[in-house]
């Protein structure tokens, strides 16, 4: 598109991943002119990283006991996963539905599906236009009226009724990362695409909408200390899923979550203890067990701690819980309140699991059986919880919770979905993405 050009469309989309991406082909497929503008040099965002497992929780209930996010939206999310599905396996290649969490999915070729969306775009007469920023969101009589682009070709105008910002939240912006989530996030590493900044966020508050409010939530997962980052291969290899076997430690020695509700939830706590790492601990049967397990079905096993290891992240393997202290007490950890910690952790799981602090709901098994695998660890971001104010209907809400006619949210950037849980980032983008559609009209008749 040339300098200054103006180009008529009927939705203009905002970043080109899963959410986007799902809104373009959907809205293409029922006869939109669909432009998505992606500032990134190509589309996909994080679902390229993501390995493409499409999950939710089973039900409501599932999702309110597992995560303390708003129930309205929670409800969006289950109800239009089901049409979500039936859409994916239409288009694309499907692996068998499996358990994940408390849900159910199934994984797709992920790069597939973003070709496939890009071809349904492109089929109905619309543009995919990578490395483009937004500048402006257009509003002319309190409704949208389009957007202003820059390329390094120069500027464009689009003229749409619609538009959707699905830009994947707010996680490559070291401050908004240390206002939204907590101080010690500025210096988190990226477990994502580095181009979510908030700029969605931005835009849509420039056109009157606002922030949902206070939510420090954040989806992301413990890594070994210190390993390279270098792509979604080490952000697999190098993330401790099976956390949830062992115990984490702190500084001071002590437990100071439930390590059993999940990775992503021991996560969000580790940063929030001093130095912003703990010590994670299995014994020999939990490392063999599941140290060394896929992650979901179908993946491949990885023994994480072993290329930890080798990697030289701070670890080892060690035959005494008094080794284990030694260890602790090496790099900065208080070693005697570690050993106190394990050892009043074993009395509790084979004499009395009601009585520790903090309390094991799950996997309260005694780590007795030697030898040890210690692990230090922090936490990576994948998306932030805390977005843009948002509607059951996927519409973008101004300061007094009114709908901004026009405006839509999908994925990462509504806010508030999640807060200390989490039920699937890709199932978030499509449902909403799919909720965003039907209240515009803009959706396929079957």
């Amino acid at each position: 598109m040339a300098a200054h050009d103006r180009m008529q469309c009927d939705l203009i989309v905002i970043g080109g991943g899963m959410a986007g991406m799902t809104a373009a082909a959907r809205a293409a497929e029922a006869g939109a002119r669909v432009v998505v503008v992606e500032k990134a040099p190509a589309i996909g965002g994080s679902a390229l990283l993501s390995g493409g497992f499409v999950w939710t929780a089973t039900s409501r209930a599932q999702m309110d006991r597992h995560d303390d996010g708003d129930p309205a939206l929670h409800a969006v999310v289950v109800e239009e996963f089901p049409h979500v599905m039936e859409w994916l396996r239409g288009r694309v290649e499907t692996g068998p539905p499996v358990r994940v969490l408390y849900g159910r999915g199934q994984q797709i070729d992920i790069a597939a599906y973003m070709r496939g969306c890009v071809a349904s775009v492109e089929a109905a007469g619309g543009f995919v236009v990578p490395d483009t920023q937004v500048t402006e969101i257009i509003m002319r009589g309190g409704r949208v009226a389009g957007a202003l682009t820059a390329h390094a070709d120069g500027e464009t105008e689009l003229e749409a009724e619609h538009l959707l910002v699905a830009t994947g939240g707010a996680q490559a912006d070291p401050d908004l990362r240390a206002r939204m989530v907590h101080l010690a996030a500025r210096s988190m590493r990226l477990r994502s695409n580095p181009h979510s900044d908030g700029g969605g966020h931005r835009l849509a508050i420039a056109a009157g909408g606002a922030m949902a409010g206070p939510n420090a939530g954040f989806y992301g997962h413990l890594l070994a200390r210190g390993c390279p980052m270098r792509g979604d291969s080490d952000f697999v290899r190098f993330t401790q899923y099976h956390s949830i076997h062992g115990v984490l430690l702190n500084g001071s020695g002590k437990r100071f979550c439930d390590e059993s509700f999940d990775d992503h939830s021991s996560a969000q706590l580790t940063l929030r203890q001093p130095g912003a790492a703990a010590l994670l601990v299995l014994d020999a049967r939990a490392q063999r067990e599941f140290g060394v397990s896929a992650p979901v079905a179908g993946a491949e096993p990885i023994d994480r701690h072993r290329l930890a290891m080798e990697a030289g992240c701070p670890g080892g393997v060690f035959d005494t819980i008094e080794e284990i202290g030694a260890f602790a007490s090496s790099i900065g950890y208080d070693g005697a309140a570690c050993i106190a910690t394990l050892l009043e952790y074993n009395r509790h799981m084979k004499s009395g699991p009601e009585q520790a602090r903090p309390p094991r709901e799950s996997n309260g098994r005694a780590l007795e059986e030697a030898p040890w695998y210690v692990l230090e660890v922090d936490s990576a971001i994948t998306f932030t919880f805390g977005g843009l104010s948002t509607d059951t209907r996927a519409r973008a809400l101004d300061a007094f919770g009114e709908p901004i006619p026009g405006l839509y949210v999908a994925g990462a950037d509504v806010g508030n979905v999640y807060r200390k849980g989490y039920a699937g980032g890709l199932a978030l983008a499509a449902t909403f993405a799919f909720r965003a559609l039907r209240t515009a009209g803009l959706q396929p008749t079957c």
